[in-house]
């Protein structure tokens, strides 16, 4: 079950979209249109912020903490690596300044130490922040024997600032609104997956994907004979997806302990071919950021069911607030007859 894992998969969820910051690989001289690693988290008409020096990381004395930032609004997200804003920027951007591009709700950026797992008894008033708290775990059969349907529920707290003032509750719908839509663009969240970056671009029609031989590879790659929940391959990059994938063959280069005997071993120390199930139906390349992935958690329904909007109070202070009620469900199998805990030990007979 591991209510844990569960609850740092929205964690990981809300920083990768609701933050979403990126370098900027070209310098933007009064210009509306922004070069950055990777657009994927990123749609048309949302607000970002331009910071420079890097604002906000370790590393940095306050005294240069960051030289400017500017706030933009995109227009188009073009591809991978391009952006265009409705207005051009007021000041120039260099990448040897190490400006980054993050997303922002009303003028109030999120970082990722504001992001909590647990509620707290005293949360920064000067800064937007959310907790995932887990709240219950319900059950009920859902066939025999026997289909466990497990749900988990977690409650999301966002929390806001300017109590007094309007555009405080304005900037808390927003983000309310944003975490909600994140969550029903993601009904099978994403819980506990292993990925790993491909190698060399993929062809439509072939059924090989070539990963690195690494420990970490080793450990979660593996042939898999059958399709099931834990040897479920997908391979994605930012512009498609193909899924219920299994592994037939893996190349290794030397021996790995338990590999099943259709393992062929190579020569080549560096990278692992990878033979899948069925060919593959379209091109996956390198720019695209193409990633092989081991589907973990498997939530067959999970969503945000209700929104509370409000006030809550934290030591002395009242804080603006927004309560979303997350929940997942997925199915664990129990086989029967099950040994009895309970037995009686004995001495060991002679």
């Amino acid at each position: 079950m591991a209510m844990e894992q569960i609850a740092t998969g929205l964690m990981t969820l809300i920083k990768k979209n609701i933050i979403a910051r990126t370098n900027v690989v070209s310098n933007v001289l009064t210009s509306n249109i922004v070069y950055v690693e990777n657009t994927f988290h990123y749609e048309p008409d949302q607000e970002a912020v331009l910071i420079d020096m890097g604002y906000n990381q370790e590393g940095y004395s306050a005294t240069s903490h960051y030289q400017q930032y500017e706030y933009v609004r995109i227009k188009q997200v073009v591809d991978t690596h391009k952006i265009i804003l409705y207005n051009n920027t007021i000041s120039n951007w260099y990448v040897a300044d190490n400006t980054s591009f993050q997303k922002t709700i009303g003028h109030s950026p999120l970082y990722e130490e504001r992001v909590y797992l647990g509620d707290r008894e005293v949360i920064p008033s000067e800064e937007m922040a959310i907790t995932i708290e887990p709240s219950t775990l319900s059950n009920d059969w859902v066939y025999l024997m026997g289909g466990l349907s497990n749900e988990h529920r977690l409650d999301i707290t966002i929390y806001g600032k300017d109590i007094l003032t309007e555009n405080g509750l304005v900037i808390l719908i927003k983000y309310a609104d944003a975490v909600y839509n994140l969550f029903m663009q993601s009904l099978h969240t994403d819980i506990n997956n292993y990925e790993t970056p491909i190698l060399a671009n993929v062809v439509a029609g072939t059924n090989t994907v070539i990963i690195a031989d690494t420990p970490d590879n080793r450990e979660n790659i593996t042939l898999s004979a059958t399709l099931t929940d834990d040897e479920c391959y997908e391979i994605q990059d930012n512009q498609l997806i193909e899924i219920d994938m299994f592994i037939s063959n893996i190349q290794y280069a030397t021996p790995m302990a338990g590999q099943m005997t259709l393992t062929v071993y190579r020569q080549n120390p560096t990278n692992v071919p990878i033979g899948l199930s069925n060919n593959i139906q379209f091109n996956y390349t390198l720019p695209e950021y193409a990633v092989f992935r081991k589907h973990g958690r498997y939530m067959y329904d999970s969503r945000i069911d209700g929104i509370t909007y409000g006030k809550v109070q934290k030591g002395s202070a009242f804080l603006r607030a927004a309560s979303l009620a997350w929940f997942g469900k997925e199915v664990e199998e129990y086989s029967f007859p099950q040994k009895s805990k309970g037995t009686m030990y004995f001495p060991e007979v002679p």
